[in-house]
């Protein structure tokens, strides 16, 4: 991600600061990814080339036989994406550290474009062997879609500190008023209620583009989600101002908006992605408190992403410093090693089966 300029850390006696730099934490990020992608288009690839699928169709004992002639490949697979699950997290605090550390956001933003772009047709390939694929888009897509939420956080904040807020019409903020609490709660009714309160596990962008009928026992979730929120901003307005409470209530209304659209556009890690980005730049005076948010929002998520949370290791060991100049590395590697893990899969006989 963006680079990083020194600051504050422990200083040896050589005059070097102690732990590890911004570009060493980038370059665990990179491996760890690597290990991931490989995993899920190599092997994943060989799983199903081994009849993975057909086994599955068929219960638990044809499971069962195909497990034990497969056993260490599949563990193989099931280790590497678990290694995995680190990489999402660090390159979202990357993103919020780059974000309060960058001169330009918007050139920052139009790289961030312009290789969600680059990369597109390379993750297309690797994942489902088409050069297309509008069911699943690449991570940088996320990434930006989290600096735009960003962005309207420091611009409502800016508003509240030079007393902009005050000269808008009350109307404006009435609404954001609504919007801030009908939304969240809306959105995190249907995720928890489709989640752990009625089967099925549907994703949100299903129930809120009415791909499927809405079912009413959801409208009981999202109501008392609502109704806490409401109470919440009542109690928080008399302690700390209205002005504040308009601020969350922009920031959530944007927030969850800009969640919706990663889930529409189906992005990797979708909204979770977004929302894990505003949490770690919420608690971003505490580097370890940030990546510690960050991966409990990724964890109730999805069960899957448990390992995330060794992620904290390289965070703790962070001295805030720069490290080596490597930015566009950072960004080529990821289209790059994308296209070249699917021509290894297609060398190895390989390139016609979709492990997405």
């Amino acid at each position: 991600m963006e680079g990083m300029p020194g600051v504050g850390g422990a200083v040896g006696e050589a005059g070097k600061q102690r732990g590890i730099s911004g570009s060493t934490v980038k370059i665990v990020a990179v491996i760890t990814m690597l290990i991931d992608h490989a995993g899920a288009v190599i092997l994943a690839r060989l799983i199903i080339g081994r009849g993975y699928l057909e086994s599955l169709g068929r219960g638990q004992t044809a499971l069962g036989n195909w497990l034990a002639e497969n056993g260490n490949l599949y563990g193989s697979y099931s280790l590497m994406r678990s290694i995995g699950r680190l990489g999402f997290p660090i390159f979202c605090f990357l993103l919020a550290e780059g974000f309060q550390r960058t001169r330009d956001v918007k050139r920052y933003g139009l790289r961030l474009g312009l290789f969600a772009l680059v990369s597109e047709i390379p993750f297309n390939l690797a994942l489902t062997g088409h050069v297309t694929a509008s069911r699943y888009q690449n991570v940088f897509f996320t990434l930006l879609l989290g600096l735009l939420v960003l962005c309207s956080c420091r611009f409502f904040e800016n508003c509240r500190q030079s007393g902009a807020l005050r000269r808008l019409p009350k109307a404006f903020w009435g609404v954001l008023m609504v919007t801030g609490t009908a939304f969240p709660g809306i959105y995190f009714g249907i995720w928890l209620g489709s989640q752990f309160f009625y089967a099925g596990g549907r994703q949100v962008r299903d129930y809120l583009s009415l791909a499927v009928p809405f079912p009413p026992q959801l409208m009981g979730v999202c109501g008392i989600l609502c109704a806490v929120l409401a109470a919440f901003f009542a109690v928080y307005g008399k302690k700390k101002g209205m002005d504040q409470v308009r601020v969350i209530s922009a920031d959530l209304t944007v927030l969850v908006l800009i969640m919706y659209l990663a889930d529409l556009l189906r992005t990797d890690y979708a909204g979770a992605g977004v929302l894990t980005i505003a949490v770690m730049y919420a608690f971003r005076r505490n580097r370890l408190g940030a990546m510690a948010a960050g991966c409990t929002v990724l964890t109730l998520m999805s069960a899957n992403e448990l390992p995330a949370f060794l992620a904290l290791i390289p965070i703790a060991l962070y001295n805030g410093s720069r490290g080596l100049r490597m930015k566009y590395f950072f960004y080529a590697f990821y289209p790059v090693h994308l296209l070249l893990l699917y021509l290894m899969a297609v060398w190895m006989g390989l390139g016609s089966i979709s492990p997405l």
